[in-house]
C-alpha cells in the first residue's frame, strides 16, 4: 500500500460505452457514494488524501476518466462526453444517486451531468472551474503544455518531477505521489506520461463558456463551488456569480492553494467537502 494512504482500496475494472474504465473504491459499500472525477492529466490517485478523509463515512470510487489512467485512451474528448461517461458509469456501479466531486476538467462533465440528469446527483462539488475558464489565455497556455508532453521521455520519476517543479503552494510529498502514478515505463524501462497528451489537446474544442453557464442555471443539487485562494482559473467573480446562479450554491475558499489543489492542499479540500456532505439532506 501507499505510504501516503493508509485507507484500504481497491483497484477495479467495469466496461461501458465500450470502454473499460479503471476505478479505485474504498469505504464500506453500505454508505452514501461518492464520485471523484480528477481534472485533465490527472488520475485515480491524485486525490488520494480526499479520498481517504471521506471514506469513513462513504464509499468512495475515484474513477481514472476516459484518456486518464488506466482508463482506455479514445478519438473524442469533450465534456460532453465525459458526461454522459459518468452517467453510464452510475447505472453500471448500481450508484443510485451519489455524490459527485469533480476537479477541474471532471467538474466541468460533472456539471454537464447534474444538469442533464437531475435525479442522478445527490450533492456536487465543482473544485476550481467555471464557465469562463474554457475561454481565457491560461486555458490556450494549458492546451499547449499538454500537447508538449506527448514526446516526453524520462530516465527517472525525478526526471519528470522537474517538469511540475516551481509552484511554491505544492506539497513535494503530494507532487512526487501525483507524478509517481503518472507515469508508465516502456520496454527500456523509460518512463512517459499515463495520459493521451495527443488527444486530449481536442477537449478545448469540445466545451463553450454558454453551455457550462447553462449548466449552471439547470442544476437542481446542492452545490458547492471550491476555489482557491490564488487560483488563476476561478476568478472571486465568476465563483460569487456562479453561487449566485446555482438554485442552492455556495462557496468554499481554500487559503494558501490555487488550482492544483489536489497536490497543493487537499486536506483542506477534504474538510470542506466533508461538511458539505454531512448538512441535512435537502427536501425533495
Amino acid at each position: 500500500m501507499d505510504a501516503l494512504v493508509s485507507t484500504p482500496t481497491e483497484d477495479r475494472y467495469v466496461n461501458v460505452r465500450n470502454l473499460r474504465f479503471h476505478y479505485r473504491v474504498a469505504g464500506d459499500p453500505s454508505n452514501p457514494p461518492v464520485v471523484v472525477l480528477h481534472g485533465i492529466m490527472g488520475h485515480a490517485r491524485e486525490w488520494d488524501v480526499l479520498v481517504g478523509r471521506l471514506a469513513a463515512t462513504h464509499r468512495v470510487l475515484a474513477v481514472d476518466q476516459r484518456g486518464h489512467g488506466e482508463s482506455d485512451w479514445v478519438e473524442e474528448y469533450t465534456a460532453s462526453v465525459m458526461a454522459d461517461d459518468l452517467l453510464a458509469l452510475v447505472e453500471a456501479l448500481d450508484l443510485g444517486r451519489p455524490n459527485v466531486i469533480g476537479h477541474s476538467m471532471g467538474a466541468m462533465a460533472a456539471m454537464l451531468a447534474a444538469a442533464r440528469r437531475p435525479e442522478v446527483v445527490e450533492r456536487l462539488v465543482v473544485i476550481d472551474i467555471g464557465p469562463d475558464s474554457v475561454s481565457s489565455e491560461l486555458a490556450r497556455q494549458l492546451r499547449q503544455f499538454v500537447e508538449s508532453l506527448a514526446a516526453a521521455s524520462y530516465r527517472s520519476v525525478d526526471d519528470a518531477l522537474a517538469v511540475w517543479t516551481g509552484d511554491p503552494l505544492t506539497q513535494p510529498q503530494l507532487l512526487r505521489h501525483y507524478v509517481e502514478h503518472g507515469l508508465v515505463a516502456d520496454a527500456d524501462g523509460r518512463y512517459a506520461w499515463r495520459f493521451d497528451c495527443v488527444g486530449l489537446t481536442r477537449f478545448f474544442d469540445g466545451v463553450g463558456e454558454h453551455e457550462l453557464w447553462d449548466a449552471v442555471d439547470h442544476i437542481e443539487c446542492p452545490v458547492l463551488v471550491v476555489r482557491g485562494e490564488h487560483s488563476p482559473i476561478l476568478s472571486v467573480e465568476t465563483a460569487s456569480e456562479m453561487v449566485r446562479r446555482l438554485s442552492d450554491g455556495r462557496l468554499a475558499v481554500i487559503p494558501n492553494g490555487s488550482h492544483d489543489l489536489g497536490v497543493q492542499q487537499p486536506e483542506a479540500v477534504g474538510d470542506a467537502v466533508a461538511r458539505f456532505l454531512e448538512q441535512r439532506p435537502p427536501h425533495r
